[in-house]
């Protein structure tokens, strides 16, 4: 196999929803090999749908291990017959939102070793996992080949998300390969790592229309856990770019909003920070220094008493 994709899925309802579908359609018209591993007890009718779409199915049941896992199960199956680009997604987005093949090019066309569509500065600067493209050379890494060979049935999720999503960055950058993102965030880095947050929450208008990343989480929509706007107002602003997707977006929240997982909305107390934060951003693009000034010190006068409270407390 050339171009491979290892798609890791799971649904509560053990169903491969149509936005999924539409998602697998557009990987293969991309010249992808899919290889699609679920978590779900996928039913024949469902492993069905897969097989007109993928090259192979694996139903690995709910083993735990997150993504991580599904991944790792695809790359022991399937890694020694890759001879070109592996790409690893899941169903965790909805997308693309426009042309996959013209947001996968303007991506490459960075000089690189592995891509992302966003880069994440939380807990350290590394690719968000849910789209993470390697080259040959990557993937043909002792390097890689470790970070696949992890127990990740064995781990806890933030064990996962240290070994796996950060670890990915961090071990690969660490063997010499050099990463790029469509997204790469730079308004807020020069604030202290207490106020950083997921960019495709936070900070999910900038990514898709001026970085033009053709995706989005589906907890922003469905859970909205910042406060920031609901699925309402968003799916309308998407509708500009993709109207088709809009669609398949309201029909899997309809589905899932009541009985799927869910994000715990944040205190309003913490949604005034992130409100905070993209204000600060907004002011330092716009080169406004007076103004991000002011809303730093706001930022710091939040968080110092609190962390100097939790000191005291802990303290004997």
């Amino acid at each position: 196999m050339q171009d491979v994709c290892l798609f890791a899925h799971f649904d509560k309802d053990d169903r491969l929803d149509d936005y999924v579908l539409r998602y697998l359609a557009k990987l293969k018209e991309l010249n992808f090999a899919i290889v699609l591993i679920s978590a779900s007890r996928l039913t024949p009718t469902e492993i069905a749908k897969a097989e007109r779409l993928c090259d192979d199915v694996i139903v690995r049941g709910n083993g735990g291990g997150l993504d991580f896992a599904s991944w790792s199960a695809g790359f022991a199956k399937h890694g020694a017959a890759i001879g070109g680009r592996l790409l690893l997604a899941n169903d965790s987005v909805y997308g693309p939102v426009g042309n996959l093949g013209s947001a996968l090019d303007r991506l490459t066309n960075a000089a690189a070793d592995f891509y992302g569509m966003v880069e994440s500065v939380e807990i350290t600067p590394h690719l968000q996992s849910w789209f993470v493209l390697l080259q040959p050379q990557v993937v043909r890494s002792v390097a890689f080949r470790s970070i696949m060979a992890q127990p990740f049935t064995t781990m806890t999720r933030p064990e996962i998300i240290r070994c796996g999503e950060v670890g990915l960055s961090q071990q690969l950058t660490a063997a010499g390969f050099r990463y790029d993102a469509l997204y790469r965030h730079n308004g807020t880095a020069t604030l202290p790592p207490r106020h950083d947050a997921n960019p495709m929450l936070l900070y999910w208008r900038e990514a898709l229309f001026d970085a033009g990343v053709p995706f989005l989480k589906i907890t922003l929509l469905r859970d909205n856990p910042l406060g920031i706007e609901d699925a309402a107002r968003i799916t309308q602003q998407v509708e500009r770019i993709d109207p088709e997707i809009c669609g398949l977006i309201r029909a899997h929240l309809a589905r899932t909003a009541a009985t799927g997982p869910t994000r715990p909305r944040r205190t309003p107390l913490a949604r005034y920070r992130y409100a905070l934060m993209h204000r600060y951003d907004r002011a330092k693009r716009e080169r406004r220094s007076m103004a991000a000034a002011l809303v730093r010190l706001q930022l710091e006068s939040m968080v110092i008493p609190l962390a100097i409270w939790r000191r005291l407390r802990n303290s004997p």
